[in-house]
């Protein structure tokens, strides 16, 4: 058992926990339409990168830490919109690079396709957010 890893999918986890808090937070005043429904697939994504992370720390021999990281009140704390988004990018940013280490290990060839999707939703969202990041900078 590498616990260096499982204490990286770990920190990861409770990142992402935290992640499916900030998209319901973003997502909670907004009307319904393209821009909501796209946070609400953020806030899903981040769910289902919680349950790859647990089954990744169970296949090697892990246990999933309870709880969150302080992400969510660090994104609650902003005053707008825009800069939520901007800090939401650079999270996903951070798992991204925290995802790169990961998958540069001898890990078991299904916890590296899962992280290796994780990755690839990650940047998606990244890219999402900073288009609208740079649109409602646009419009202020």
């Amino acid at each position: 058992m590498n616990t260096a890893n499982i204490d990286r999918l770990n920190e990861l986890l409770l990142a992402e926990r935290a992640g499916v808090e900030v998209g319901a937070l973003l997502k909670k005043n907004l009307p319904k339409g393209y821009f909501r429904n796209h946070l609400a697939k953020i806030e899903a994504d981040e769910a289902i990168s919680c349950a790859v992370l647990e089954r990744g720390l169970r296949a090697l021999g892990g246990d999933p830490a309870p709880g969150q990281n302080d992400f969510a009140a660090k994104v609650a704390a902003l005053p707008g919109l825009l800069e939520r988004l901007d800090l939401l990018a650079r999270g996903q940013a951070w798992v991204v690079k925290r995802v790169d280490v990961l998958l540069a290990e001898p890990l078991p060839e299904e916890v590296l396709d899962e992280l290796q999707d994780m990755r690839r939703e990650h940047v998606a969202n990244i890219d999402w957010c900073n288009q609208q990041v740079t649109e409602l900078r646009a419009d202020a």
